[in-house]
Order: structure tokens, then C-alpha cells, then sequence
């Protein structure tokens, strides 16, 4: 009885247990979340559920959904919130037994007012996808736009990986496989320049004006601008393109973020160790120290960095990150402060075949030759640092000041150990080979200063005036490059097994660069906006006056050792300068690639904006360019071309069209003529040991000036989702094109020089964007076809005559310009789940064949051989504030091959032996590069 009171009781309870459980849970609530004007899905938004005291937040995925589960029956509150938008009204309701499912659908408005214009210098702190949809679409001129959220998420660590992601870029890379340069429409790097806020900034290159891409931790972007058609506003020495980084600014509210990561390259392994030298090198060569009339000798070196090599089977890279910032003073002044550090290693397997400087005219003309073969290996370990802060202060409702300072620099250890076989290693009999091997260490450090006021003001209802004084400097050292290399005479029998080893012929090298690069720049434009004929057109005036200082110091010493023998043992050699008279080195060519140069440019320009139609914009006006350049070498008084003074000035008129055909859809088409200088170091007469070739300038260098034309259409759906096709049309007067030629009178010599081509040039083409996501599941495309062709004179070497001597002929060869792929695309699977908190991407880029190399004589220009590349990264949220990452680079272990187009039959044997199988008939492979996979995985923080 007892038991079954208790029984009854506890059936009872469980009873009212389960019947309060069904009475008090519905099933769910969902619905969506769009704007209300253009209705797109507003993903990234939160939806807040307040009932019986309980808050819930739901995310609002990519389709704009949201939905809650399990909610419990009685009143509740629905509110949304969204950066950008009004909070929307409380939405009110009573859920009941009877609703399994109810629906409330949620339209936000806008809370900004549309963007009229979008500066260059950008100050807008807004990292989504759709802010970057946002600003391509109101913009004035056609750009491409990676917004801070994709860069975050993309499989790289650095601006020039970055940047080939962007619609019609391509990239060009280092030794180790690091993006380097960009290439925008086919347009080499010479031919596009890069910005900081809409800010021009120096180059640390010790030849070219243009920026080293690599230099920039991409994380401190707060979005990537590729800029394809430029206002009179604008600076105008960009044919290709203008890179603008613009970087983070002051937050509405706190922010706080922080990341690390760690990771390798399957590159390196006990087979294949990671070659790494101890810092410790002379800052400064001897001459610098004692005076250039001091006489070195071999205690004047330090040779550390090729007696302390060490291997290191796999080493560990890794990288951090912060971002803080807030607005204090009744939100009158923001401060942000973000730092990148990285530390990455590298590397390459390559092997490379260099030709003869002069061909042979049997069986046919212009059949190459070759006179070496390098087989290297490239080990490197990059160190970058960024830090950079921005102070912005509102005076009142009228006057604004900033203040912009950024600091990037990057360490570069690089080794190098080279066996350059003579011949292709085999003599007449193919019992011998004679093998030079070289160990190379080199530190490059190069670092970036800029450092920008600016003002702005309102001057009345009508007239506005904004302002920019600018102290920018760039600086790349070299600090004793050391270099050993010694013969290797080895003897085989028949059967190709090794007899005996003789080693001799050392040599020793010590080498000093320094370049420094330094401007000192002001901005002006003042906009006037009156209304004429019920009309606000805008009138804009400015210009700025840069002043340019820059030196270059470059110094070499050669050591030799006597005919002792190299048995393994560096320190048993007796080395000697090789010319003990000259306290400098080799100061007789050296001389000359010490130089300094000045240079001021300035440019005013006017510029108009205003609707033609309700629907048609126009922006139109002419820029004057001037340029005014001197620079004086150390050779010697009777050295022609010691000194040198260029003198130009050029008018760029442009012109913009856009018309809204809906609120989301835009037709434009422009016009603009824009100028492109010659590097530093191309019109110094130089002479500078180049990686493969002796690399020469020339004073006889002209600039280039193009005309420009753009057309495209854009549809701008909503969110992330976007469709843009255009096509260009370029005209390129006087081109500089690099040409491989013979160095004197030796046909084994060879010379790189910049030349201008003796006809212009054209470049034309089409772009294609599209993205779309479908549920969580989203797809991302572009193509760009690039057309350019160029006539030049070349020479043929062959059989000429009744005797049948051979003799150079010049013939007219039509090719591509130097650098562009015809095919250039990328493709990408992205997978984005607030619900999850998962993000995932696969990647994959793909690069036409391309001219790498230019020779002098007809059919014989090397082609890099089209290639892809397949990334992947991941994030995973696993906390609010926490989330993990990962970034896999190269998965298929894609390499670089160069191509001669000529058939490798003649030469097939030798070809086969150094680089292996040759697989392209009716073509010769000359070079390959393998980089191997790069993984990296981390942590990150955000407040």
C-alpha cells in the first residue's frame, strides 16, 4: 500500500512535469532580416529575444535568416541590431500552445545618408563586405575592392598574396615563392603605383619607384582599393593601376583584437634542412669607416655569415597581431593603434639554364645555346613588423585634424647554395664536369616611414578646402652580402662513376648597398559647390609639391685565394684582394652606382562633378604634371653620362561616366591619359651584379605616357553578392621593356637593360566578377582576358652569303609586352555559418603563360608556363570573443616553369640530365621552381 502511494505520487510529478513541458514550449521562431529599401539580406546581424527575463541572440546568416528553437510559450520582445542601420522597433507578441512555428520578418533602415563620393583617402571604419559593395558602387571612377573581413579570411599573410585575388591582378614572385609585385590588366609593376590613404609613398627599392608588395602585413588593412581609372584628383603616373591601402581607423566604440599563430613549410626536412647564418655582419664596408683611400685587407671582414651556417630541419614560423582603439572626449578624438609582426620561413628548389649570349645558326638560325646551369636552393627567413596609429580630433561641427604615422619594416635573411654547371657538366668525352659552387648569405632590410597631417575644414555652405603635409621615407640596406664560391673539377670513368674530386679556383666576396628614398609632400583642394540650374555641381582645384632626395651607396670587395687547395676547411685559405690597390674594392665600376638625386614634381589640376541627368553623372577636368629631375654619380669627371637632368611636363585630361540605370546597377565608361617614370636606377648608368645577368641602366630612358579607356557594368544585388564585366582599351607610348643582350664583345656575358621599343604599344581586354551565396554555401569568380602586342627589332644569326658565314640580320618580331598572362582568373568556394561560427574558403588562382624574358635575337624570349595555385584557410568561433584559424598555402605543390619556344630535340640528352623530364614537345624547358606547402594555424581575440 505504501508503495503504491509513492507510485501514484511519482507518476503524478512526472505528469505535470511533462505537461508543463509541452504547455510552455513552442516549437520555433524565424524569419528574416533585409533592408528595407533595397530588400538584401542583412547577414551579420543579431536578434535579440527577451521572454520571462531571458535574453537569446540568434545570428542572421547569409540569406538573411534567423531562428529561434525551443521557445517557451508566453509574451516575449523581438528587437534587431545592425552597424549602420536604425535599431528597429520592439516587436511584441504572446507565443501560445497552438503556434509550431511563427514568423516574423524584420526590415531595417538605413541610418547613414548615401555616399555621394568616396575619397581615396577613405576614412571609413566599416570592414564588411557589403560596406566594400557599398563604396565600388557611389565611387566616381572603377575599382576593385577586398574588404578588411575577406582579407582577414583569405589564405594570406601579406598585401601582394592578397592582391592577387582582386579582379585582373596577377603577381609576380621572389626567390621563395613570396608575392612580390602586381600586375594589374597585364601592366608590369613599373606601370602601377602604390598608396597609404590615399597618400603616395616611396619605394624601397634600390632601382624602381614601385613598391615591394610583400612589405605589408595584410591584416592592417581596413580594406584593399585597386583603382583603374583616374580623376584629375589623382596622382597620374599609373597606366595599370593604383594600389590604395587603407588602413585602420579610429572605432565608434572600443575595439580590442589580438591574434597568433604558428606553422612551417613542408619544404624543408632532414633531406632538404633549412640553411640559416648568425646576424653578426659589418654594417659598414671598410671604406665607409677608414675613407675610400683606405687599402683593405682580409681582417677587414667578417665572415660569420658563411661560417656560422646552420641547418634546421623544420623551423617554426609564426605571427601575432593587436588592434585597440576607442573615441574619447564626447567621441571628439580617436585613437587607434595596430601592430603585425611575422616571422616566416621559406624557400625554393630551382634549377635554371642560362643562354648563350650569342646562338648558333646550325641546324637552323637562332638555335640557343646555353652556358650555364644553375641548380640552387633558396632558404628565407622574412621578419616584417608593422605598427601603425591614427589621432583624429573634431575642432568643432566645422574643422577636423589627423595625424598618420606608419612604420613597416622587413628583415630578410636569405641562403643560397648554388652549383652552376659549366656546359651543362659534360666535356666532349662526357667523363668530366666542372662545377662552380657558390654559398651566398644576404640580409635585406627594408623599411617604410610615412607620416601625414591632414586637415579638413568647411569654409561656408558652399566651399570646402582639405589639406596634407607629408613626411615619407624608404630605406633598403644590404649590410655585407658574403659570397664564396669555389671549383669543382670532377673526373668520371665511363660508366659515369666519380674518380677523382679537385676543388680551386676560390673567391671570396664582401657587398654593401644602402638606398634611402625620402619625400617631403604637400596636398591642397578646396570644392566649391554651388547650385546651377536647380543643380549642386561640384568644382574642385588643388594640386601638391613633392620635393624627392635620393641616395644610393653600393660597394664590392673581391678576395681570392692563392692555389692552395679547398678541402672543406674555409679558414685554410690565404685570401687576398684580388686588386690590393684599390682601397675600394672594385672602385672603378662601383663609382658609378653611387649616386644621388633630386627630384621635385608638382601638379595642379581642375577638376568638375556633376548630373548631366537625374540618373547620369559626369566627373571631368585636366591634370598638368611636372617633373624635374637631376642626379650625379661618383665616377669620374670623364665618365659620360656622369651627371644627367630630365625635364618634362605633361597634360592629362580625363573624363567619367556613370549612369544609374536602377539603384543597384551602374553603366560607366571613362577616359583618362596618365604618365608612367622610369625607375632610379634604370636611368643612372648602372652597372650592378644582377641573380643571373649584369643588370645595366640607361640614361637614354624616355617615360611613358598612355591613353586610357574603361567600360563596365556593375550589379550590385545586395550583401556580398556582386556582377561586374568591363573592358579596357590602352595605348602605350614609348614602353620600357627589359632586354637580355650580349655584355661587350664575350658571347658567354650577358646584360639586362632597359630599353624604350622603337613602336608603342596596345593593351586590351575584359573583366568578369561575380559572387553569390546560396544559403551558407557561396561562390566567387573572376576572369580577366588581356590582349598587348608589340613590334621590335630583333636579330637573326645565320648563314648569310655565298660563303655561308654567319652573320646577324635584324627581322621585326610582333610580342606581348613583358609581364602579361593573357588568361588571368581566380575561383573560390566560401562556406559561412553564423549558426556554426565556421568560415571556410578554397581558393584556387590561376595564371596564363606570360613573358618572363626578353632576348635580343628573334624566337628566343622565355615565357613563364601558365600555372594555378589551390589555398584553403578556415576560421571556427568556439566562444564569443575566441576563434581559431588556420591558412594553407600552394596544396598541390604548384611550381613556376620558364619555357624557351624551341624544340628540345637538338639539345634533349643534356636538358634531360639537369632538369629532367622535359615535357612540352615542341618547347624547351629552362627553368623550374618548387616552393612546396606553407601551413599556418592560430588564435584569435576580438572584444
Amino acid at each position: 500500500m505504501k508503495h503504491s502511494y509513492f507510485l501514484n505520487r511519482l507518476l503524478l510529478f512526472s505528469s505535470l512535469i511533462i505537461l508543463f513541458a509541452f504547455s510552455s514550449v513552442a516549437q520555433t521562431i524565424k524569419g528574416k532580416v533585409d533592408d528595407y529599401k533595397t530588400g538584401e539580406p542583412l547577414a551579420g546581424a543579431t536578434v535579440h529575444l527577451t521572454q520571462q527575463g531571458v535574453n537569446k541572440i540568434a545570428p542572421v546568416n547569409l540569406n538573411g535568416a534567423y531562428i529561434f528553437k525551443n521557445v517557451r510559450t508566453g509574451p516575449y520582445k523581438i528587437q534587431v541590431n545592425y552597424i549602420g542601420y536604425k535599431s528597429s522597433q520592439v516587436y511584441e507578441g504572446n507565443i501560445s500552445t497552438t503556434d509550431e512555428i511563427k514568423v516574423i520578418n524584420i526590415d531595417l533602415q538605413d541610418a547613414s545618408t548615401q555616399v555621394a563620393e568616396v575619397k581615396i583617402t577613405g576614412q571609413g571604419n566599416k570592414e564588411t563586405d557589403r560596406a566594400a559593395r557599398g563604396i565600388e558602387k557611389n565611387a566616381s571612377m572603377i575599382q576593385n575592392i577586398l574588404s578588411a573581413n575577406t582579407i582577414k579570411l583569405l589564405p594570406d599573410v601579406t598585401v601582394a598574396n592578397a592582391l592577387q585575388r582582386v579582379s585582373g591582378v596577377s603577381i609576380l614572385r621572389s626567390p621563395s615563392g613570396e608575392g612580390r609585385y602586381a600586375i594589374i590588366r597585364g601592366m608590369e609593376q613599373r606601370y602601377n603605383s602604390t598608396l597609404v590613404n590615399g597618400i603616395k609613398i616611396p619605394s624601397p627599392d634600390p632601382a624602381y619607384r614601385f613598391v615591394p608588395m610583400d612589405i605589408f602585413p595584410s591584416e592592417m588593412l581596413d580594406r584593399l582599393e585597386v583603382i583603374k581609372a583616374l580623376t584629375p584628383s589623382m596622382e597620374g603616373d599609373a597606366i595599370g593601376g593604383v594600389m590604395n591601402l587603407v588602413m585602420k581607423s579610429a572605432p565608434n566604440q572600443f575595439v580590442l583584437s589580438a591574434n597568433i599563430s604558428g606553422g612551417f613549410s613542408s619544404l624543408f626536412s632532414s633531406n632538404r634542412p633549412f640553411v640559416a647564418f648568425g646576424p653578426s655582419l659589418n654594417r659598414q664596408s671598410p671604406a665607409s669607416i677608414n675613407g675610400n683611400s683606405y687599402a683593405a685587407t682580409y681582417s677587414d671582414f667578417n665572415n660569420k655569415a658563411i661560417t656560422s651556417d646552420k641547418n634546421m630541419s623544420t623551423p617554426f614560423s609564426s605571427t601575432a597581431g593587436l588592434t585597440i582603439g576607442d573615441r574619447f572626449l564626447d567621441n571628439k578624438l580617436g585613437v587607434i593603434v595596430s601592430a603585425s609582426y611575422q616571422n616566416i620561413y621559406r624557400g625554393s628548389n630551382s634549377k635554371r639554364l642560362i643562354p648563350n649570349a650569342q646562338p648558333d645558326f646550325s641546324p637552323t638560325p637562332n638555335t640557343p645555346q646555353f652556358s650555364d646551369a644553375y641548380d640552387r636552393t633558396y632558404s628565407t627567413q622574412t621578419q616584417r613588423l608593422g605598427i601603425h596609429n591614427k589621432i583624429d580630433y573634431a575642432i568643432d561641427d566645422k574643422n577636423k585634424i589627423s595625424l598618420y604615422n606608419l612604420y613597416i619594416h622587413q628583415n630578410e635573411f636569405e641562403s643560397r647554395l648554388s652549383a652552376d654547371t659549366t656546359g651543362l657538366g659534360l666535356n666532349s668525352v662526357a667523363v668530366k664536369k666542372l662545377v662552380t659552387i657558390t654559398n651566398r648569405s644576404t640580409l635585406t632590410q627594408q623599411s617604410i616611414y610615412n607620416s601625414t597631417l591632414h586637415g579638413e575644414h568647411i569654409l561656408g555652405d558652399e566651399w570646402k578646402f582639405n589639406w596634407d603635409g607629408v613626411y615619407s621615407r624608404a630605406t633598403r640596406n644590404m649590410p655585407d652580402r658574403t659570397e664564396f664560391s669555389y671549383d669543382a673539377n670532377n673526373k668520371y670513368n665511363t660508366s659515369g662513376n666519380l674518380i677523382s674530386e679537385y676543388n680551386n679556383n676560390t673567391s671570396l666576396t664582401h657587398h654593401w648597398e644602402n638606398n634611402k628614398d625620402q619625400d617631403i609632400s604637400g596636398y591642397a583642394n578646396l570644392i566649391y559647390t554651388p547650385k546651377i540650374a536647380g543643380k549642386i555641381v561640384e568644382f574642385s582645384a588643388g594640386g601638391l609639391f613633392r620635393h624627392k632626395t635620393r641616395n644610393a651607396y653600393y660597394m664590392s670587395y673581391t678576395l681570392k685565394g692563392d692555389s692552395t687547395p679547398y678541402n672543406n676547411n674555409f679558414t685554410s685559405i690565404p685570401f687576398k684582394i684580388s686588386n690590393p690597390g684599390d682601397g675600394t674594392g672594385n672602385s672603378s665600376a662601383d663609382l658609378g652606382n653611387n649616386y644621388s638625386i633630386t627630384e621635385n614634381d608638382n601638379a595642379e589640376y581642375l577638376q568638375v562633378k556633376f548630373n548631366i541627368l537625374p540618373k547620369l553623372q559626369v566627373l571631368g577636368g585636366v591634370r598638368v604634371e611636372n617633373t624635374d629631375l637631376t642626379y650625379l654619380t661618383q665616377s669620374a669627371i670623364t665618365i659620360s653620362g656622369r651627371s644627367g637632368k630630365y625635364l618634362y611636363t605633361d597634360v592629362l585630361p580625363s573624363i567619367h561616366l556613370k549612369y544609374a540605370i536602377t539603384d543597384d546597377q551602374n553603366i560607366r565608361a571613362s577616359y583618362f591619359a596618365s604618365i608612367s617614370r622610369p625607375g632610379f636606377g634604370e636611368q643612372v648608368p648602372t652597372v650592378i651584379d644582377g641573380e643571373y645577368y649584369t643588370e645595366k641602366g640607361n640614361p637614354q630612358l624616355k617615360h611613358i605616357t598612355a591613353d586610357n579607356y574603361d567600360i563596365r557594368y556593375e550589379f550590385f544585388p545586395g550583401g556580398a553578392a556582386q556582377l561586374l564585366l568591363g573592358t579596357f582599351y590602352k595605348k602605350i607610348y614609348n614602353p620600357i621593356e627589359y632586354y637580355v643582350d650580349r655584355d661587350g664583345s664575350s658571347t658567354s656575358n650577358l646584360a639586362i637593360t632597359p630599353q624604350n621599343a622603337l613602336g608603342n604599344a596596345t593593351n586590351y581586354g575584359f573583366e568578369a566578377l561575380a559572387t553569390k551565396f546560396f544559403g551558407i554555401v557561396g561562390f566567387s569568380v573572376n576572369y580577366t582576358y588581356t590582349h598587348s602586342r608589340l613590334t621590335t627589332t630583333k636579330l637573326s644569326y645565320g648563314p648569310t652569303g655565298l660563303n655561308g658565314q654567319p652573320m646577324n640580320s635584324t627581322v621585326n618580331e610582333t610580342r606581348p609586352l613583358q609581364g602579361q598572362a593573357d588568361h588571368v582568373g581566380n575561383a573560390s568556394i566560401l562556406f559561412k555559418s553564423p549558426e556554426l561560427g565556421l568560415d571556410m574558403q578554397l581558393a584556387y588562382v590561376y595564371t596564363g603563360e606570360r613573358l618572363a624574358q626578353v632576348s635580343a635575337y628573334a624566337n628566343l624570349d622565355f615565357y613563364q608556363h601558365a600555372n594555378g595555385q589551390l589555398d584553403f584557410s578556415f576560421e571556427k568561433s568556439f566562444s564569443k570573443h575566441f576563434s581559431f584559424y588556420g591558412k594553407i598555402n600552394n596544396l598541390t605543390n604548384a611550381a613556376a616553369k620558364i619555357y624557351l619556344k624551341y624544340p628540345h630535340n637538338n639539345v634533349k640528352d643534356l636538358l634531360q640530365e639537369f632538369l629532367g623530364k622535359q615535357d612540352i614537345a615542341a618547347q624547351t624547358l629552362v627553368q623550374s621552381d618548387y616552393y612546396k606547402t606553407l601551413f599556418l594555424g592560430g588564435l584569435r581575440y576580438k572584444l
